[in-house]
């Protein structure tokens, strides 16, 4: 599983959390990581955006040859 370090939050931040936490009996770590489970990373118009970016960069990569092509060049 990966790590996040989040620098320089707010000191009555942190506490709030914790005292969250506290009252729902887990950790800190586990009142953090709750909202981030909660939301998918990207939603199906993130990901439609994101490919169209990937087609975007790559637009100057040629396809692959199709089987059809191969054989055609090797006669």
């Amino acid at each position: 599983m990966g790590q996040v370090l989040i620098r320089n939050v707010d000191d009555d931040t942190v506490e709030s959390y914790r005292q969250k936490a506290k009252i729902k009996g887990i950790s800190l770590e586990q009142e953090l990581r709750n909202p981030l489970d909660a939301h998918p990373p990207f939603t199906p118009a993130e990901r439609v955006a994101m490919i169209r970016l990937n087609h975007a960069r790559h637009q100057d990569i040629q396809p692959a040859l199709s089987l059809d092509d191969i054989r055609d060049g090797s006669e």
